[in-house]
């Protein structure tokens, strides 16, 4: 019997974990080497890596685009209404950023587990059962 494909949603802080090295990347080096495993992140979360990196180093944000390319990510370019309405669920519903709702809602439609580190906003959304996640460290 085949395995199910598993969905992840990467987040910010979980891609920029692997992009650096940090404590935490053998996690993702493990999901990453499981075939059975799909990886999404929405294009502002991307966005938001790149001016993270930029913020402290111009040379590495020019990189990061590099980078990112050749991993195992489907970034998704679009949006809609019925996202929008998803983003703005989660805005409304939890005290977590703007950015971080795009993550919430991309799991939400994708049935996936968020890839994170950051705990302090997102933990309110896995004590409510809403979203499974997948804590780097």
């Amino acid at each position: 019997m085949a395995r199910e494909i598993v969905n992840y949603v990467m987040d910010t802080c979980g891609l920029l974990v692997y992009l650096r090295q940090e404590e935490g990347c053998e996690k993702v080096k493990t999901l990453f080497s499981d075939k059975y495993n799909r990886f999404f992140m929405h294009a502002v979360n991307v966005g938001e890596a790149y001016y993270d990196t930029l913020r402290k180093d111009k040379n590495e944000a020019q990189e990061i685009w590099d980078d990112i390319q050749q991993l195992p990510i489907t970034i998704i370019w679009e949006l809609d209404i019925p996202f929008i309405e998803i983003v703005g669920k989660y805005k409304t519903s939890f005290r977590v950023s703007y950015a971080d709702c795009f993550v919430l809602a991309l799991a939400e439609q994708r049935f996936a587990t968020v890839i994170s580190t950051d705990h302090h906003e997102l933990e309110s959304i896995e004590r409510e059962g809403k979203i499974p996640f997948c804590w780097l460290r």
